[in-house]
Formats: C-alpha cells, sequence, structure tokens
C-alpha cells in the first residue's frame, strides 16, 4: 500500500507541473499582448500585470484541482477506471486490490510524460510570445504609438459634468447641468463692494495688468534739487577735466545721481 500511495503522489506531482508550465506559457503571452497593447496609447504598460495575475491565479485554481487520475487515463486506454478505482480503495487491503494496485503500477510504467504536452500548442505560445518581444522591442526603439490615451482620460476628468439644479428651499437640486462660458468681458464679475470685517474696501481691477489697486494710495513727495552748475563747460580730455571740477561740484553730482536712483 506504501508503495502504490508513493506512485499516485508522482502521478499528481508530474501532472501538476505540466499543467504549470502551459498556464506560465499562456499568462506570458497575455502579459506581452497587454503590454504592447498599453504603450501604443501610452499608458503605464506595467498594468498588463492585473489581468495577467488574475488569469493566472484562476487557471491554477481551475486546472490543479482537475482530476489527474482522470487526465492519465484518457491518454493511455487500459488504465481506465482502474486507476481511480485503485486510488478510492487506497485503504482496503485484501488480494484483489492488491493485484489491482500491481496492474496499474506496470501500466503506468508505459505512460510518457509527453503525452500530456501538448508540443503543436505549446510551440505556438513560444513562437507567440518571440513575436511580441519584437514587437515590443522594436516599438519602444521608433517610438510607434496611436496617441497619448492618457491626455484623454485627463480631459475626460475636467468635463463639468455636475452644475447647479434646480430645488426648493436649502434643499441641492437634481437636475444635471453642463457649464457654459460668458464673455470675454464678464470674466471678472460684476462690480461690488468688497468688505472684509468691519470695513468696506473699494477695489478696482486693471484688465491690461490684473491689478488689485485699494482706495488707499500713496504718492511719492516731489523733491526739488538745486541746478547749480559750473559757469562754463567746455569739452575737454578726460583726464584735464576732472583735475577742474571743484571738490564741492563733484559732491553735488554725486548727490544728484543718488537721488535720481532712488526715486
Amino acid at each position: 500500500m506504501k508503495r502504490f500511495e508513493d506512485v499516485l503522489k508522482e502521478v499528481n506531482l508530474i501532472v501538476d507541473e505540466v499543467l504549470s508550465f502551459d498556464i506560465i506559457l499562456t499568462s506570458v503571452l497575455i502579459f506581452l499582448g497587454f503590454y504592447l497593447a498599453l504603450m501604443l496609447i501610452k499608458l503605464n504598460p506595467w498594468y498588463s500585470l492585473f489581468p495577467t495575475l488574475a488569469y493566472l491565479s484562476f487557471l491554477l485554481y481551475v486546472d490543479l484541482n482537475k482530476s489527474k487520475y482522470r487526465m492519465v487515463e484518457n491518454e493511455y486506454a487500459p488504465l481506465y477506471e482502474k486507476l481511480r478505482t485503485a486510488a478510492d480503495n487506497i485503504k482496503v487491503e485484501n488480494e484483489v486490490v492488491d493485484e489491482l494496485e500491481n496492474s496499474v503500477i506496470n501500466d503506468l510504467r508505459n505512460v510518457r510524460v509527453s503525452s500530456f504536452v501538448k508540443i503543436t500548442k505549446v510551440s505556438y505560445k513560444v513562437l507567440g510570445s518571440v513575436l511580441l518581444c519584437l514587437i515590443i522591442l522594436f516599438a519602444s526603439i521608433y517610438n510607434v504609438n496611436f496617441g497619448d490615451f492618457s491626455l484623454v482620460f485627463e480631459k475626460v476628468k475636467e468635463i463639468p459634468i455636475f452644475g447647479e439644479g434646480s430645488g426648493e428651499g436649502g434643499k441641492m437640486g437634481d437636475t444635471i447641468a453642463a457649464g457654459k462660458g460668458g464673455d470675454d468681458d464678464a470674466i471678472y464679475g460684476e462690480e461690488s463692494i468688497a468688505q472684509i470685517g468691519n470695513q468696506e474696501v473699494e477695489i478696482r481691477i486693471k484688465k491690461a495688468s490684473i491689478e488689485a489697486i485699494g482706495s488707499e494710495s500713496y504718492e511719492m513727495p516731489d523733491k526739488e534739487f538745486e541746478e547749480t552748475f559750473p559757469d562754463e563747460i567746455f569739452a575737454t580730455s578726460a583726464g584735464s577735466y576732472e583735475e577742474k571740477i571743484t571738490i564741492e561740484n563733484q559732491k553735488l553730482v554725486r548727490d544728484y545721481f543718488k537721488e535720481l536712483s532712488k526715486s
């Protein structure tokens, strides 16, 4: 009985490995397909992991819960119903069951693992994965795309869907309306007096410069400067002219330019 239990464990392990290999190949193909599609529309291609993981989890749950003994019997006709019968009566010990177990073990030696692998199917999946990898590589190098769909989603988010509805009292209305723009002259709203605290402040907005000017404004005081110049002004070389300007006049000119820079 112990020997037959080991044989059944080996059968389950081998069939699970074959199924897992096929599921992984299919998942890789799905991942590459979604990756290419998202890349061509300029969305994050790593979002393709979500459908791939969902598909992988679903298939692993479904395929790994299949009856492995029925799959073996379908591939090798002499084992039909014998393998399942022996597995169901594994706890029973008598001559008939022992003879059945020995017969099943002998028949299992004739079952090839390659019979569970669909070579044609696997070849197509591998070839498809290679082609998708090449297409992704060239599309990435030459920046091939069908447009930036991320901008479309951003614009959809900016569309005003809900407007002011018609309601009664203080309740919210139930009418859905789209927003509507006004004229350029009315973008600043109606003229009004802004009230801040207990004081009313009149604000005027200039359309050209968009500046807010308060009602309290200050003007720069007018300053008078002494107009004292040398009696004689004539052209001469730089060196000699500098020598003839008196110290008082030099100070006057310097103060004059300082006042100009302050104003």
